[in-house]
């Protein structure tokens, strides 16, 4: 899983390397680590997800 990683985040070709199973899996590692994380001085750790404007983006998105 190594390749899907690079310096701007997950990378690869929609519905083939990324799938929905593999956003999933990663979303839920993701609020895993959060949550083990706490507070910090009183905040909360927070997540950011951003996507650019293809399709394979919004398939991803749901």
């Amino acid at each position: 899983m190594g390749r899907l990683f690079g310096t701007d985040g997950v990378r690869g070709v929609a519905n083939a390397d990324l799938t929905a199973e593999l956003a999933l899996g990663l979303s839920v590692a993701a609020a895993h680590v959060l949550a083990e994380a706490g507070t910090f001085a009183g905040h909360r750790a927070t997540a950011v997800v951003g996507r650019d404007p293809r399709a394979s983006g919004e398939f991803l998105e749901a």
